[in-house]
């Protein structure tokens, strides 16, 4: 019996022998990239993980120990000692850089710009260059390879009423005069597009909005953005989108299933926005009275996300008194020497002065609070703007969350897994997870130690392709 036993403890062994030759043996699987033994930090996950990640055709295809003995690739990234991120969203970006002369267009050097600040994922809502057929011709030349830049996610037109934000507001006069006249010729009725101007439509009942949201959920949108602010006290009294209108836009886009955004600036029009069914606000609120206490579980409870893009109100405020911001080595690494002339004088600094006194820190207290009860929070920056750089302000924007309550690792959420959940793209990208987009950023600190580590970005690899930081047109 015993002869028997050990003959059976040897035949086992045997056979165990055998089949670590066989797989070691196994051919390995041909895969694009191999990223290897980095700490991958994705808030998707519980704390960070040493791991490879393998890249096939723009996907990953597995994430775990010793790929190598799995997989053989055409490039390998050694990640050792660096830390692993999901690609970084701007859920509101626009192109444009605030100092373009007529038939100036910077949206291929726009592009870049996100791109090499690790944003592998823009929604762009409405701007210069951003009308549907544009939109498409752009996705195509970046698919070609034609030109480098983010997933480029769009609304393909920003619907605003007719005499409102941001048409007769913030647009030159010049560009007001002209869009005054497209306005006078128009027909009494009907939506009115002012393309190629601006991907801007304007509306005057809730049918031309229910008509306009179709027209661009069957185009394809991503997403609608509807202006439903009067303008600030500092532009003067506008027309508002009434309550009607916002609910006409929420009818007319469920059936396409993407979200209604509105942009708003006071609390009246967040109240009617979230009534209504929207599903976001695409700018916080600095109020000057405290808001009301149940606000952010009420905005959690009707799933109703923001988009902050508190950093420009921050940035504003402290312009005036800082100007030497302008000078961070970070954005050095993009920015011209005409912006950085422009930025910096005299008269746009005293032009920005009066945002000062801007409440910046009831807004942060109120994206914690948002935060804190599970209200949704995603990254946006309303680039284009002055002093909002493409790439850079959204690190600015992450920041800013953090310094006001967020968790680094929530921090980092809000420009990954949050906002891919808001657009309904978490089986698409926004984590390091097996089927996603390989969206990766590689990092010289853990942005878990501090979150301003996300700016010590050593690798972008966008769709799998590792991309060559230092040839894009970022100037």
């Amino acid at each position: 019996m015993l002869r028997h036993a050990k003959l059976r403890r040897r035949s086992w062994t045997t056979l165990l022998a055998a089949l670590v030759v066989v797989v070691a043996c196994a051919p390995r699987q041909p895969i694009d990239l191999l990223v290897v033994a980095g700490t991958v930090v994705d808030p998707s996950r519980e704390g960070p993980l040493r791991v490879d990640v393998a890249v096939d055709d723009g996907r990953i295809v597995a994430v775990g120990e010793d790929l190598s003995r799995r997989f053989v690739a055409s490039t390998t990234l050694d990640a050792s000692e660096r830390f692993v991120i999901p690609g970084l969203a701007d859920l509101h970006s626009h192109f444009g850089n605030g100092i373009l002369g007529p038939g100036e267009d910077d949206t291929t050097q726009v592009l870049a710009r996100h791109l090499y600040y690790g944003n592998t994922t823009i929604l762009n809502l409405g701007s210069a260059q951003a009308w549907p057929e544009r939109i498409d011709e752009l996705r195509a030349a970046l698919d070609a390879g034609d030109i480098e830049g983010p997933r480029l996610l769009a609304v393909g037109s920003l619907i605003t009423r007719v005499g409102s934000h941001p048409t007769t507001t913030i647009y030159s006069p010049a560009l007001q005069e002209r869009i005054a006249a497209i306005v006078a010729d128009a027909p009494p009725s009907g939506p009115i597009d002012l393309t190629p101007l601006r991907a801007t439509t304007l509306v005057r009942t809730p049918e031309d909005v229910g008509e306009e949201v179709r027209r661009v959920g069957a185009w394809g949108a991503d997403a609608i953005k509807i202006t439903v602010e009067s303008g600030p006290p500092e532009f003067g009294v506008h027309p508002r989108m009434t309550p009607e209108m916002i609910a006409a836009a929420v009818e007319a886009a469920r059936p396409f299933g993407i979200p209604v955004l509105c942009h708003i600036s006071m609390l009246p029009e967040l109240e009617d926005c979230i009534a209504q069914g929207a599903q976001g606000a695409v700018h916080g609120i600095t109020p000057e009275a405290p808001l009301p206490d149940d606000l952010e579980s009420r905005m959690t409870a009707a799933g109703f996300a923001l988009i902050p893009t508190a950093a420009m109100f921050d940035g504003w405020a402290r312009l005036a008194s800082a100007p030497e911001w302008l000078d961070d080595p970070f954005l050095a690494e993009t920015m011209g020497e005409r912006e950085r002339a422009w930025l910096g004088s005299a008269e746009m600094i005293a032009a920005m002065a009066w945002d000062d006194a801007l409440p910046v820190e009831r807004l942060g207290a109120h994206i914690a609070r948002l935060d804190a009860v599970g209200g949704l929070v995603a990254a946006g920056t309303d680039t284009g703007n002055p002093y909002r750089f493409a790439g850079h302000a959204l690190h600015e924007e992450i920041a800013f969350y953090a310094r006001h309550g967020l968790t680094p690792r929530r921090a980092l959420a809000t420009a990954t897994v949050n906002a891919a959940r808001l657009l309904g793209a978490e089986n698409e990208w926004g984590a390091i997870r097996t089927g996603l987009a390989a969206d990766l950023v590689v990092l010289e600190g853990n942005p878990y130690d501090a979150i301003e580590n996300t700016r010590s970005i050593v690798e972008v690899v966008r769709a799998g392709r590792v991309i060559d930081r230092a040839t894009l047109p970022v100037r």
